[in-house]
């Protein structure tokens, strides 16, 4: 491959990725918070009173865990209590807007681009020394292909999810003890995830199932390692051929964005879809070839002749009208 071939080649690499998303999502939610009533317990405050805290862990049974092909209560492995969702009700004037919305940012971050569902699962209480070890989900129904977490505002500390993927990991804090706002977490059941100790006070977090609701083959994380390798070797080659202004070889490689910024936008944690995917793409390939990456706005400016269509209108009227011209041939061309 001739090396002024590379914006050509890279073009053809990137064009391969068609959706953003990662293997896990996470953020908070601006919160109005909702009735959430539990039987034997009532109307529960936000943020978790203590005392209702331990209300809840009265009734509440030991969360068991799968051990092949049976399920087991085992506090050494699982430590945290669980009440089911025939106990738990959740209304209130904004909760459906609320959770709607909390699946899907979480369908966004996953780059699920097809209709989801969440199905409430149960209802976990962590107290101080609450932990889960590292372990995968089960589909626990038809479609579900997800675990979207919902930390309720909670005097805690400590609990981190922790989330693997291949050779990856994300760290997540969910502590919040702030009323007006909610954390989530969502990541594929697949994932190998862990909660390590609750330190200090205690946590609500209700815990949904992600559901796609049409049918067909299952949703992963989008995954482009053959295309980041592939970038990553383009851009090696392109700048060990550098040898010179006058060497034929490009100083810049510029790949354009699906949408439109301003300059205010213009960051990398603004890009939306496509962007977003192919940005992630290039944030992982330009440094391993020895690359830097930027986003920048250019501006084009071409100049040439416009020829006239001859239309009867234009004649007519006897005055001039742009949509009644052509464009000519550039004769000249500059960008910024």
């Amino acid at each position: 491959m001739a090396m002024p071939g590379i914006c050509e080649e890279l073009a053809k690499v990137l064009s391969r990725v068609q959706r953003p998303g990662d293997f896990f999502a996470s953020g908070r939610l601006e919160l109005l918070p909702p009735r959430l009533n539990v039987d034997g317990v009532g109307q529960i405050a936000l943020p978790l009173l203590p005392v209702q805290a331990a209300q809840l862990i009265a009734l509440a049974e030991r969360a068991p865990h799968g051990r092949g092909a049976a399920t087991v209560v085992d506090t050494r492995v699982r430590r945290t209590w669980q009440i089911g969702p025939d106990r738990v009700r959740l209304d209130g004037k904004r909760w459906q807007a609320t959770l709607d919305r909390a699946v899907a940012l979480a369908a966004e971050g996953l780059g699920v681009d097809e209709p989801v569902s969440a199905e409430l699962y149960k209802l976990l209480i962590y107290d101080k020394g609450s932990f889960f070890v590292s372990h995968r989900d089960t589909e626990k129904e038809p479609g579900m292909f997800a675990t979207l977490v919902l930390a309720l505002p909670s005097q805690s500390s400590g609990g981190e999810l922790v989330v693997h993927h291949k050779e990856r990991e994300a760290r997540l804090d969910l502590a919040n003890d702030d009323p007006s706002e909610m954390a989530f977490a969502a990541f594929y059941a697949d994932c190998v995830h862990e909660v390590l100790p609750i330190t200090a006070g205690c946590r609500a977090t209700l815990i949904y199932n992600l559901i796609r609701k049409s049918k067909g083959s299952a949703s992963g994380p989008p995954s482009y390692e053959r295309e980041t390798v592939h970038a990553k070797a383009l851009l090696e080659e392109w700048g060990n051929s550098k040898t010179g202004r006058e060497d034929g070889v490009p100083e810049k490689v510029v790949y354009p964005l699906e949408h439109a910024y301003s300059l205010a936008e213009l960051e990398f944690a603004r890009l939306k879809g496509v962007d977003a995917a192919v940005a992630a793409l290039l944030k992982s390939a330009a440094p391993q070839a020895g690359c830097d990456l930027h986003l920048a706005l250019v501006s084009i400016e071409e100049s040439g002749s416009a020829e006239d269509t001859g239309s009867y209108r234009s004649r007519y009227r006897g005055y001039d009208d742009d949509d009644e011209f052509e464009a000519g041939d550039v004769t000249s061309a500059s960008s910024i």
